[in-house]
């Protein structure tokens, strides 16, 4: 029989050990897959000095009718957010001749600022020590450089001077910036955002504005993306309540929750959680230093857009969807949201529009056909598969 006090004492040391596995870096460059590991086909610099890594999908079959697809995830997550299942939403873009670009944004995957703390950072990098000089930026910055950065990486490997935006949460939000302050609108073809909204229909939101806090303050000594990753191996008492915010249980296959803790979480930059405190207190998504509401300035979007909600989802609800529908000024816009009572399979959560067991059939082919009836050279989609729980506005 095994004494107590040495029980614990393996528990421990096992627990230790899955820390330490799952925790660094070199692990999740060592993952199976590629779709797996941290973007770095390529390279791309920010005018800021961001080093961002890119992950590159080329179709078998390119139609040089369609313009390249960049897709975007949100905070405290990397590309791999889009590649954690098997049959994946950028895999069907390559299947229909779309080249697809997916890249981890400043704070994600393998990206640092060049010149700073390049010493110490990949050693930082293999601990849960929070890495020097990540801790400033804000969404702002990723409107402002990372974003013209990654267009301008897409137009010199393509020739093409203009893209499909797909975003999720974060990487669909923060668009809307992007198109309202007049950086070269016209890069953006079409938008599609999924659990993509900047106004809340009921702020404040004070259980998230209390999770909002506790990351910044942990972030302050601690990386929460690597600290989280042992989640791979073993579930917790109580995680149900954290995670019905990222997906719905009965919707995600187990191997991809284990995949989302291994491989796609990563840490919620402090600074850009500030900037969006009065988002989730006040509804209305403002620029860093609060002197722009870009709730307000919706009406000046005219990028022919597909706002995708499910209605499970706590972070981007049915209801905020369609204040932020409402308030875009295009004339070519398109709300979709996903549930039973739409006669969907079942309630779409957050992460559930991209990684649900049922999203390569109800909403990966119907979101790929309305992106094919706005390429430039593109021919006429006969069928929308999938159609049925789609609202269309």
């Amino acid at each position: 029989m095994i004494r107590p006090d040495r029980a614990f004492a393996r528990s421990l040391l096992l627990l230790f050990c899955l820390l330490g596995d799952a925790g660094c870096a070199t692990a999740r460059r060592n993952a199976p897959l590629r779709d797996l590991q941290p973007c770095a086909d390529e390279f791309v610099a920010t005018r800021d000095g961001w080093r961002i890594g890119v992950r590159r999908y080329r179709p078998e079959h390119p139609d040089p009718g369609k313009l390249p697809v960049i897709m975007a995830h949100g905070l405290g997550l990397n590309a791999t957010f889009w590649t954690i299942t098997d049959d994946h939403l950028p895999g069907q873009l390559a299947a229909r001749g779309y080249e697809v670009f997916v890249f981890d944004m400043r704070g994600s995957g393998e990206n640092d600022q060049l010149g700073r703390f390049d010493f110490v950072n990949p050693m930082l990098r293999q601990t849960f020590i929070r890495e020097r000089g990540e801790r400033s930026w804000t969404v702002d910055d990723m409107v402002r450089f990372d974003v013209p950065a990654i267009l301008d990486h897409v137009e010199k490997v393509t020739g093409r001077d203009q893209v499909n935006w797909i975003g999720h949460s974060l990487g669909g939000m923060l668009i809307f910036p992007y198109l309202e302050l007049g950086h070269d609108t016209g890069r953006i073809a079409n938008f599609v955002g999924m659990g993509s909204t900047i106004i809340q229909a009921d702020a404040p939101h004070h259980d998230i504005i209390l999770a909002n806090r506790g990351l910044r303050a942990l972030a302050l000594v601690a990386s929460p993306g690597r600290m989280g990753r042992p989640l791979k191996y073993f579930r917790l008492p109580g995680m149900g309540m954290i995670d019905r915010f990222y997906y719905t249980s009965e919707n995600v296959e187990p191997r991809t929750i284990s995949r989302f803790y291994g491989y796609a979480l990563e840490d919620t930059g402090p600074g850009a959680l500030k900037q969006l405190r009065p988002y989730l207190e006040y509804g209305h998504m403002l620029s860093a230093d609060r002197r722009i509401d870009f709730a307000a300035r919706l009406g000046e979007v005219k990028t022919p857009t597909l706002l995708v909600a499910g209605d499970a989802d706590l972070l981007s609800d049915v209801p905020s969807t369609e204040l932020t529908f409402a308030a875009i000024g295009s004339s070519d816009k398109t709300l979709w949201r996903f549930g039973r009572a739409n006669g969907n399979v079942a309630d779409y959560g957050h992460c559930d529009l991209v990684w649900s067991r049922h999203a390569p059939r109800e909403i990966f082919p119907p979101l790929i056909a309305w992106l094919d009836e706005r390429q430039p050279g593109a021919k006429p989609v006969a069928v929308r598969a999938a159609a049925s729980g789609v609202v269309e506005h």
